[in-house]
């Protein structure tokens, strides 16, 4: 049956990673990106075949093992032995510690049973769930190794492994359950007892449940490391345009039904509380001051129905203005609690309401980690404390289900303040700060326990968020484009400076034919160039006229004047003064016996004051450009001649200045940022204090050096050199984003368990090898 199951996992789980990955081949935004994606497509499908057997041949040795002598622990290493984690085994190693956790806790009664059980038969103590030959520490491994003989990109593998647990770990129970009745069959500890506080696990073959066993699932976290890292990989739809509230919305779907195991994990966590709480020193305030009576949940939720209708003031402590935490609310909670004691002392919580309360605090008090206090989404965030608590008071599948739909708006409102409002250059998009502030607002005046509330303020603002996420992208593109067709318009100059300044090298030529050759012929060589091509005859007949007006051989031909009269007037020329260019220089030499007449004075400063091709557009851009470009230049590879445009390149005083050469690990970071995708996003400081910004590196060019980044709206941010970015990474001023698919919700939970785990002191689960 173990054979069946198992390869009935593996089959599903292949099954649906190579959709998600048609799905990611779709969505690529380069085609680098999509190549990537099909690559690993490929590799699937070609040892799909042999990721079962090599799963089954690792379960087999470990169960050949079970009576193997257990190893010596290995005394602590010195620090002086300590070596860097790879960043991709370190990852793996996160995704399969998350995934096996949460089954040890959904799963801990028939493990429980299955460790005593292999006890017996291996002759020793009963088995923790980490020794277990079948457990899901084994099992993670066995799915590590299994999986090793396909060569995907650590994004993609962390994709199976998640596929995996949705599709294979969610049926743990089964193979749990099974193993247990054939070693109860085979008379092994056949009436032992473990006081199960839910029922027997039943196959979760249902897509619905078995998104759920997924979804609550996430809320555990195995280990410390969760912390400060958990499932740092990159997640099937990492290159489409996404907003939280679409996130949530998506995920709302099936699986809303209550499952006995979320009260496990709900218990579980309330375990890990009491470890903390035995674990820390013991706090002011003594419960005598309290009364006898313990507050009823009937009691609570009219409480906090009276204070959810009271605006949610900031406090001054300190001088300073903060905003209301759970803490301040628990107090308010507690004082006007005591008109239901008859000694008008405040009353107790039960054990269940307070480790409620001390969850939830917990959870605002790290999503308030990275927000400023008094920033607009941390006031939409206090606003939501009180009914946020009254639905966890409520109803425990909050802490353990992710489509729980107060848990998703929560979520949503978060995001979406941190990322689309506080995150925004200037002023806020006022449109989504109202459409915000409504949907708290209904929230705090319309709650009254029934939760359809939040799926319709859910929906409301998922559309909403939808279709600024696609106003973004649309304004992205068109910065792209610009930014694309600056860069050929760059180089196409840059060939037209260089064919110029080559024939009027050391060359002396009169003053009109030199300004018109390094300024209007410029441009009109230029865009011939981009339209036509360097190649092209159009380009070489042009470069013709530059060499007779340098020669001094131009006479009035009507086919040079038609060639002239036609460059110019492309670039923006009138007619008339064409006509007067075309007089001082094909009149055979008689117009400049003159010099005291006022027209050669007249079309130079015309000339000059011309706007120059592409400058309409962006005037001050081509100025920056020679620092660009030689931030472009690879290392030890010599810069072009001719880089600067011609605007540039008629101020030589700005020529010297350039940015100082690259260090050696500067030059590094540059050759990996040549590497990135188009879509990575960067987190830049902004401030002595260390507040960061999230920006979009939408666009760059390897030949230039020029780089567009973005906001979340799709707005054009400020501009950067690949060398200025480099160096600001070396020094710490800016940082790669590690693409992240689990919700601002799930890291909360998954970093409280994890600081919960470390005051109860239970070992954390060793790295699957």
């Amino acid at each position: 049956m173990t054979g069946g199951l198992v390869e009935r996992w593996i089959s599903l789980s292949l099954n649906e990673h190579e959709q998600q990955l048609f799905k990611l081949a779709e969505k690529a935004r380069s085609s680098n990106e999509q190549h990537a994606v099909f690559e690993s497509l490929r590799e699937v499908k070609r040892g799909r075949a042999d990721v079962a057997p090599r799963f089954m041949l690792f379960l087999e040795s470990a169960l050949a093992g079970l009576d193997a002598k257990p190893a010596t622990p290995a005394s602590p290493r010195r620090f002086q032995e300590l070596a860097l984690v790879e960043t991709r085994d370190l990852e793996e190693s996160i995704a399969l510690q998350e995934m096996t956790a949460k089954a040890e806790i959904r799963h801990s009664q028939a493990l429980y049973a299955l460790g005593h059980r292999f006890g017996v038969l291996a002759g020793a103590p009963a088995l923790d769930a980490e020794s277990l030959p079948l457990g899901p520490q084994r099992l993670g491994a066995a799915l590590r190794y299994a999986t090793a003989c396909l060569s995907l990109t650590i994004e993609h593998r962390l994709l199976l492994y998640r596929q995996f647990d949705r599709l294979g770990m969610a049926e743990a129970g089964v193979l749990f359950g099974a193993v247990n009745d054939y070693l109860a069959e085979k008379r092994i500890l056949r009436h032992l007892q473990t006081a199960p506080r839910y029922g027997a696990p039943a196959p979760t073959s249902a897509p619905a449940t078995a998104a759920a066993a997924d979804d609550a699932g996430r809320a555990s976290p195995p280990n410390d490391a969760d912390t400060t890292a958990t499932a740092t990989a990159a997640a099937a739809d990492a290159a489409a345009v996404q907003t939280p509230a679409m996130a949530a919305s998506a995920a709302t779907g099936g699986g809303a039904g209550d499952d006995p195991r979320d009260a496990e994990l709900f218990d579980t966590l309330r375990e890990l509380l009491a470890g903390r709480r035995n674990g820390a020193p013991a706090t002011t305030g003594s419960s005598a001051v309290l009364s006898d009576y313990v507050a009823t949940g009937e009691d609570l939720q009219a409480v906090l129905g009276s204070l959810q209708s009271r605006p949610a003031t900031p406090l001054v402590l300190g001088g300073r203005v903060v905003q209301r935490s759970v803490a301040h609310l628990r107090q308010d909670l507690l004082n006007q609690l005591r008109q239901f004691t008859p000694d008008g002392r405040p009353p107790r919580l039960s054990e269940v309401d307070a480790d409620t309360l001390d969850l939830v605090g917990m959870l605002f008090d790290f999503i308030a980690r990275d927000m400023r206090p008094t920033s607009a989404t941390q006031a939409l965030m206090t606003k939501l404390q009180v009914p946020v608590l009254r639905v966890a008071l409520r109803d425990k599948n909050f802490f353990t289900r992710r489509n729980h739909p107060a848990r998703q708006l929560l979520n949503a409102v978060a995001e979406t303040g941190q990322y689309w409002i506080d995150d925004s250059d200037g002023d806020a998009d006022r449109m989504l700060v109202e459409k915000m502030q409504l949907v708290v607002d209904r929230v705090g005046s319309e709650f009254d326990g029934r939760e359809e509330l939040f799926d319709e303020l859910l929906t409301d603002l998922s559309r909403h968020m939808g279709t600024l996420a696609r106003k973004a992208e649309v304004a992205e593109r068109r910065h792209i484009d610009a930014a694309k067709g600056r860069e050929r318009l760059e180089v196409a100059r840059e060939g037209a400076v260089q064919a110029v300044s080559g024939r009027l090298h050391e060359r002396k030529v009169p003053r009109l034919v030199r300004a018109l050759l390094e300024q209007a012929w410029t441009d009109v060589l230029a865009l011939t160039i981009l339209r036509q091509g360097e190649d092209s005859d159009a380009y070489r007949r042009r470069l013709a006229v530059v060499d007779r007006l340098v020669a001094g051989t131009a006479t009035d031909d009507a086919e040079l004047r038609g060639e002239i009269e036609q460059g110019l007037g492309q670039v923006g020329f009138h007619g008339d003064d064409v006509q007067s260019m075309l007089l001082q220089l094909l009149d055979g030499g008689e117009a400049n016996k003159d010099d005291s007449t006022a027209s050669r004075t007249e079309l130079a400063l015309k000339l000059k004051n011309k706007a120059r091709l592409g400058e309409e557009s962006s005037p001050a851009e081509p100025v920056r450009a020679p620092a660009t470009l030689a931030a472009a230049a690879p290392p030890g590879s010599a810069a072009p001649t001719a880089t600067a445009p011609a605007s540039v390149a008629a101020t030589p005083a700005s020529a010297p200045a350039g940015p100082p050469a690259l260090n050696a690990e500067e030059r590094q970071t540059l050759e990996r940022l040549k590497t990135l995708p188009y879509g990575t996003w960067f987190e830049f400081v902004v401030n002595q204090q260390g507040d960061t910004v999230r920006r979009k590196l939408s666009w760059f060019s390897t030949l230039t050096g020029r780089c567009l980044f973005v906001n979340q709206r799709g707005a054009r941010t400020d501009e950067r050199s690949l060398q200025q970015l480099a160096r600001d990474i070396a020094r710490g001023q800016a940082h790669i984003v590690v693409e992240r698919h689990d919700s601002l919700i799930d890291r909360a939970w998954s970093a409280i368990v994890g600081t919960l785990r470390q005051f109860s002191g239970k070992p954390a689960p060793q790295p699957a090898t």
